[in-house]
């Protein structure tokens, strides 16, 4: 229907407040009525105010009145919210128009209701049973209250759609850059009679989150009553399905006013506490990123050179001019000068060069050690992120006071990450211009309508869908791709190790040691990455989080009811990521720890002693036509320690570089080296001797921790 067809009036109260009034037609559509409010203030949230209460004692309107005026009309200011309510001037619509003016019309304020209620009995329109305060009126086909119920949620629902909401918001993009493709929207419920049960009912239907408020009579002590029963199914119908289906919060009108300005923000995604949590989580995952990027760059740079200088030093000897006459059989650079060889001057002193920058390179990376800050601020982003997801689905110890319990917790995170050797860089702003706050798409999972917002209440399906489904996929997706890695340097290894062997057959023995120095590196390469130890650990977590969900789904609905249940979903989920990354960074500290000590050997000597060359000498340099597998010999097995509890857990020393005082470092369960190394002042064994230690304890390991999950997860991953 044409937007012309709409009739649109100005009217304005005796108190000097002028409302928008748009009376559409019987066809209109919603869209069509948003399109024709003017002078709305900009808005990211949508408030709605479902019952009534026209008559109340003193003391409880009193109360009624600071809970809309002080309560809910500032949390909308500070949400930058529109609120939808009846339009009324009676009751809590009154005291909402009321609150509104008292925070100097701050809020955008929508009333919807009949047409009918407005007519005397001459059929012409009387404004004043219509709420003076409010700045925009939306009047529909109908002769009683109730009639305008679906116009009234169709309008909320418009005005959730971001498209609209940067229409509304002249032409112009909302400051607030939304996750999803919903605007964060809220019922309150206050008392409310047959009316108000249709209303809740329809707002659970469309999944909006809906805040009793506990003492104010009617509709909402009916709610109230029959949740603290706890038995949904013995309810009436329409209350057993907004308890079972609806995300319902109680605000008891009893304590103060504030609360309930705190419940509505944390609702809207405004959870200051949450806010910070997710800013220091993506801190910390920005900076652990550009440390593992900067540490990538360092290695790959001295694999390179180690085999370009490898490369030249065999080609200067096969093509540079010959003399005879001396030791090197080569010509010195100053007869090359003279010759006016200036390629062979150039690349003898390129390869006296050389030597000094592997130097310069491996006294860096292990002064800087950014592997080590990688891992330290990786195991703190996650941390911070288990306890976001724990807290967000109210589970474990964020039944009670849940701010303070996240608080705290990422209190105690961000103190132990910043007790290691993290605290001797800078560290970088996420963006680019400090003072934008906007948090990185990247880090809220989903696509499209099932893209995470961050910040709601999670449902235990929900919850499965963005935490445990996202995360498994990952798994599997990385997986693949690390195992077409793994297979690429395993064909490349083989493949010139055959070139080898072609090549002391054709006479050529000489470049032996440029195919040797290539298989070297892919062993060093795999052996700081730990590819083939991250695929199993990936296939492993993701088999346990499938295995999970599949507990999940075998439950009754009775039992997916049960917070019991939920807390062991929640707590079952996180252990597996954390039993993930406690194992990588394990893994990843002993090969780190292990490339410092080759690269120390290599800084002093000035020779590349590193254990790498001398597995593939020692394997590969006696016959190059029969290439070993390279990561076999590479991984020290983890050390663990036994908790109070018998559980094990991966336990590194920590160390601050202030003291040099033990400190166990936790970050989440995992505990850090804070000097980013394992046992770094003991004797490495042989190469030999380690693969055969690695192997045997690793199986040992492997059964171990098999049995283990098994017994664990038997005896608390159970049904109630």
């Amino acid at each position: 229907m044409s937007t012309d067809a709409i009739e649109v009036q100005k009217i304005k109260f005796d108190n000097g407040n002028s409302a928008l009034v748009v009376l559409p037609g019987s066809d209109t559509t919603t869209a069509d009525i948003v399109t024709k409010f003017e002078n709305i203030i900009p808005f990211k949230k949508v408030i709605l105010i479902l019952g009534g209460a026209d008559e109340l004692e003193v003391s409880e309107s009193n109360k009624v009145a600071q809970l809309f005026g002080l309560g809910i009309a500032r949390a909308a200011v500070e949400a930058s919210a529109v609120i939808i309510d009846s339009g009324s001037d009676k009751g809590i619509i009154a005291m909402m128009g009321e609150g509104v003016a008292a925070r100097g019309y701050k809020t955008s304020l929508i009333g919807v209701a009949p047409k009918g209620i407005v007519k005397d009995v001459n059929g012409t329109p009387d404004w004043s049973v219509l709420e003076s305060n409010h700045s925009h009126f939306i009047l529909v086909e109908g002769e009683k209250r109730g009639s305008e119920t679906s116009t009234m949620f169709k309008v909320a629902q418009e005005l959730s759609t971001p498209k609209t909401q940067e229409e509304i918001n002249n032409k112009k993009h909302s400051s607030a850059k939304t996750k999803s493709n919903k605007v964060p929207a809220i019922a309150v419920l206050l008392a409310g009679g047959p009316i108000a049960r249709k209303e809740v009912l329809r707002a659970v239907r469309q999944n909006l989150p809906v805040i009793i408020i506990k003492g104010s009579g009617g509709f909402a002590d009916e709610i109230v009553a029959a949740y603290e029963r706890k038995d949904p199914l013995k309810e009436e119908p329409v209350i057993a399905e907004i308890i079972a289906d609806g995300e319902l919060h109680f605000h008891d009108l009893s304590i103060p006013v504030k609360g309930i300005e705190r419940l509505i923000i944390r609702e809207l995604g405004i959870d200051n506490v949450l806010m910070q949590a997710w800013e220091t989580f993506a801190f910390y995952d920005h900076n652990a990123n550009l440390q593992q990027k900067k540490f990538n760059n360092m290695q790959l740079s001295i694999l390179f050179f180690g085999v370009f200088s490898t490369f030249l030093v065999i080609y200067q000897q096969v093509f540079a001019p010959q003399d005879t006459g001396t030791a090197s059989n080569l010509v010195s650079a100053d007869e090359l000068w003279k010759r006016g060889s200036y390629f062979w001057w150039g690349l003898h002193y390129f390869l006296i060069f050389i030597p000094i920058l592997l130097t310069v390179l491996v006294t860096a990376a292990n002064r800087f050690k950014q592997g080590s800050k990688s891992l330290l601020l990786r195991a703190g982003a996650e941390s911070i992120k288990r306890e976001i997801f724990r807290y967000r689905t109210r589970s474990m110890y964020y039944n009670r006071k849940p701010e303070q319990q996240l608080a705290q917790r990422i209190e105690d995170i961000t103190r132990r990450t910043m007790r290691t050797e993290v605290n001797s860089s800078s560290l970088k702003p996420y963006n680019r211009d400090e003072k934008d706050k906007t948090l990185p798409s990247e880090i809220f999972s989903g696509e499209g309508d099932a893209k995470d917002d961050g910040f709601s209440y999670l449902v235990p399906d929900r919850y499965i869908d963005i935490r445990l489904t996202d995360q498994a996929e990952f798994y599997r997706k990385r997986s693949i791709k690390l195992e077409r890695q793994l297979n690429l340097l395993y064909w490349l290894t083989f493949i010139i190790g055959g070139l080898g062997s072609f090549l002391a057959a054709i006479g050529l023995e000489v470049w032996i040691a440029v195919t040797t120095a290539l298989v070297a590196a892919f062993v060093t390469y795999l052996g700081y990455t730990q590819t083939e130890r991250t695929l199993m650990k990936y296939n492993q977590s993701s088999t346990d989080l499938s295995n999970v969900k599949g507990w999940w789904n075998a439950l009754s609905a009775e039992e997916q009811a049960a917070q019991k249940n939920i807390d062991s979903l929640v707590d079952h989920t996180e252990q597996v990521l954390q039993s993930e990354l406690d194992g990588w960074i394990q893994q990843m500290q002993n090969a780190l720890a292990e490339l410092r000590d080759n690269q120390k050997k290599y800084d002093k000597t000035g020779k590349e002693e590193d254990a790498t060359k001398e597995l593939a000498e020692g394997q590969l340099s006696k016959s190059a036509a029969t290439p070993v597998n390279p990561i076999a010999k590479e991984e020290v097995t983890p050390a663990k320690t036994e908790d109070q509890t018998g559980k094990s857990n991966i336990v590194l020393n920590a160390e601050i570089e202030e003291n040099k005082q033990p400190l166990e470092t936790e970050i989440g369960k995992t505990v850090v080296s804070a000097d980013g190394s394992v046992n770094e002042n003991e004797e490495a064994d042989t190469v030999d001797t380690m693969v055969e230690e690695a192997d045997t304890i690793n199986t040992e390991v492997e059964e171990d921790e098999g049995s283990e999950i098994q017994k664990e997860k038997s005896e608390t991953v159970e049904p109630v």
